[in-house]
Parts: structure tokens; sequence; C-alpha cells
């Protein structure tokens, strides 16, 4: 009985979008039912309505189109019957008052309209075929039992014949579509459905990583860094110390020991700060780039090394750890790879269509244009002596920051004059 029943309805059963047509097209169909009807009787006085019928179907046809509304899951899951026996009932009523008034040009008019446009409202095939089949034979019965001659009953169940073959095949075609085009919705949302479970693995396990890669990076933090002051310390205390009467060669050796170390401490700071200074969740502020900078500039200037804020920087949002960072991881590369006695830095500003572009520009030995992209990468140096404070992340990160605040950052170099970082803030 279940399986029965189910199967009843899942034949009635209409999509979203054709419950929504179906009851558009009912509210539409009860005013004009009613407009019609008075248009036929104003030029045809004569003509006769049984039962009141442009009344009655009037507020059935409002009363079906408005069943959608009252948002019952039951009805809507039987929507397609109640459209069904409706549109049987005005059928019947129709081909009825069609025979009462000896098949007016009228009445069969609105038929063959009313025929049509209903096939179009049913969705499946057994009900195309229950109300056609039951509409022709009930419109053969009413023609045999008239007083129409041959030739007149031979016109109309030709031409109603006519109509419902058309009618059937188009909306065979559109039901074999609207199938077709389902299966291939049911398989592209399996596809989705999976490849979405596919992503949420994906990013499950990269969460995972990233809280391992965190762990890892706190505990070179913590770990790591302690045994690597301890020697530092102990090697200095040996250097320094004039008591331990240490030869040459012995001091040269703690020495180097000692500048290694440094170079271990500034590569695993450097990976700190690339690795866990990246946090999305970092607040944005505005903050005042001109006293920021000037800040920097304090720490940085030397006899020998001139920094210069060419214009007035703005105020930005950002996060003023992050832009700390960038301003100061450019000043002191700058710094660190200039040739020259004298190292001049230049600062610019300028607003281009509504974002910030900073400049830093200096009169270093230059950046030949190949290794224009090759500089951002991690632990890339184009320099490899070991007196260079620098280990390679610091335009890596520099790099990662702008972009991470939807900014760019790129670079313009003349070998032998000098270099300029240009990076980009959204306003």
């Amino acid at each position: 009985m279940n399986k029965i029943f189910k199967y009843l309805r899942d034949i009635g059963r209409l999509e979203p979008f054709e419950i929504k047509n179906s009851s558009f097209t009912f509210c539409l169909a009860s005013p004009s039912t009613y407009i019609y009807v008075m248009f036929m009787l104003y030029y045809n006085p004569g003509l006769i309505i049984p039962y009141h019928g442009q009344e009655v179907f009037t507020a059935l046809f409002m009363l079906v189109g408005l069943v959608p509304y009252v948002k019952s899951k039951f009805l809507n899951e039987i929507y397609g019957w109640i459209v069904f026996w409706t549109l049987i009932i005005f059928q019947y009523y129709l081909t009825y008052t069609t025979a009462l008034n000896n098949f007016s040009l009228d009445y069969l008019l609105v038929t063959y309209v009313f025929i049509f446009g209903s096939v179009l409202l049913l969705s499946n095939r057994l009900l195309v075929i229950l109300f056609s089949a039951s509409q022709l034979i009930h419109l053969s019965y009413r023609v045999y039992y008239s007083d129409l001659d041959r030739m007149s009953e031979s016109a109309i169940l030709v031409s109603m014949s006519t109509i419902f073959i058309f009618s059937f095949l188009v909306m065979n075609g559109l039901i074999r579509y609207r199938k077709k085009l389902e299966s291939v919705n049911a398989d592209l949302e399996d596809r989705i459905q999976q490849r979405t479970l596919d992503l949420e693995n994906r990013a499950k396990e990269l969460l995972r990583k990233n809280k391992d890669l965190e762990e890892f990076a706190y505990v070179v933090s913590h770990d790591l860094k302690r045994p690597l002051r301890n020697i530092y310390t102990l090697t200095d205390w040996l250097t320094e110390d004039e008591s331990h009467n240490l030869n040459k060669d012995t001091n040269r050796s703690l020495r180097l020991i000692k500048e290694q170390v440094t170079q271990m401490d500034l590569l695993v700071e450097g990976i700190l700060n690339y690795s866990l200074q990246m946090d999305t969740d970092q607040v944005a502020k505005i903050v005042d780039a001109q006293t920021l900078v000037e800040r920097i500039i304090t720490v940085n200037s030397r006899e020998n090394v001139k920094i210069k804020l060419e214009d007035k920087l703005p105020k930005v949002k950002f996060n003023e750890s992050q832009l700390l960072q960038v301003f100061q991881n450019l000043i002191q590369n700058a710094i660190k790879h200039n040739d020259k006695e004298e190292v001049e830095i230049h600062i610019n500003y300028e607003l281009i269509d509504d974002v910030h572009q900073f400049s830093i520009r200096d009169n270093g030995p230059g950046i030949e244009e190949k290794y224009f992209n090759k500089i951002f990468e991690l632990f890339q140096k184009l320099q490899v002596e070991t007196e260079v404070d620098s280990v390679g992340i610091g335009l890596a990160l520099v790099k990662k920051i702008i972009e991470r605040n939807g900014g760019e950052i790129f670079v313009e170099s003349e070998i032998g004059k000098g270099t300029t970082f240009f990076f980009t803030i959204q306003n």
C-alpha cells in the first residue's frame, strides 16, 4: 500500500518552478475565464452557461492558484494531482457546455485553447495520456449524440485529434528533455557533493598540517634557539676573556663559530617570522605610516647612512607590526647590500587610482632583471658572503605580507646606480 501511495505521489510531484508556474497560470486564468464568458454573453446572449460556471470556475481556479501559498508540504507534494483533477473537471464541464450550445464556435475555440494549454501544465506522461484520452472519449461521445451533420462531426473530431497529437508530441519532448536535464543535474549534484567532500577533507588535512607546523615552529623557537644562545655565550666568553690565553687559530675558530651561530639564529628567527607572523586574524587598524617610518629612520640612520623621507606619508589601514616589518626589511636590505661608502635611501609616496604606492630607492649595486623574481623567493640571496647579515628571508616575508593584504610588490633597478622597491596598499 505504501509503495502504491509513493508511486501515485511521485506521478503528481512537481518541481518548485513548476508549482510556481502552475499557480501563476491558475491565478491568471481565474479573472480571464470570467471576463471571457462575459464577452461571449455580451455578443451572444443566447449562449447557455449551466450551473453558474463562470462564477464557480473563477473561484475554483483562484483557489487552486493560491494553494502553494498555504506553505503546506503535503499540498505541495500532491499539487500535480490537484492541477490534474481541476483540469479534468473543467474539461468535462467545457465539453458538456459546448455540446449544450450545439458546438458553438465561441466554445470550440475555448475548448481547443484549453486542451493545448492543459497538456502543457501536466508534467507526467501518464497524466497527459489520461487527460487526452478522457477528453477525446468525452468529446467523441458528445459529438456522436449531437445533431451535427457528418461533415461537422468529422471536422471537430479531426481538429481535436490533431490538437491532441501535436500537444502530446510537444509535451512528450519537453518531458523527455526535462528527465534528461534532471539526470544531468543529479549527476552534477553528486559530483559537486563529492568535490565538496574532497575539499572539506583537504581543508581538514591542511588545518592539521598547519597546526603541526605551528607547533614545530614553537618548538624551534624555544628548544633550538636556547642552545644556540648558550653556544654563542660560551664562545663569546672564551674569545673576549684574555685570561684564557687562546692562540690565534683557536680564537679565529671560535669567532667563526660565533658567526655561524649568529647566522643560524637569524635563519631560525626568519623562519619563525615567515611562518608565524602571517596570522590572518591579526587586527588591522589605522596606522600613521609617517610616524612609523620616522622611528625606523631614527634606528637605522648612521654617519654613512642617509635615509630621506621625500613625501608626507598617509595613514593607512594595516596591521602595524606587519607594516613595520615591510619598511624595516626593505630599508635594512638597502643598507646591508649597498656597496657605496655613503649609503643613500629615498622613501617616496604616491596615491594612484585610490591605491597607496610606496617606494624605497637606494644607490646600491643594482640587480639584474633576470633576478627580479628570484630575490622574492624564500632563502634566495644574490650575495653569499657570511659577513652579510642576511639569510634570504626578508624580501620573501615582505612579499608575503603585501600580497596577503591585497597589495603587490615589484622592483626596478639599474646596474651600478641602485634599486627601487615599490609596494602598494589598498586605500
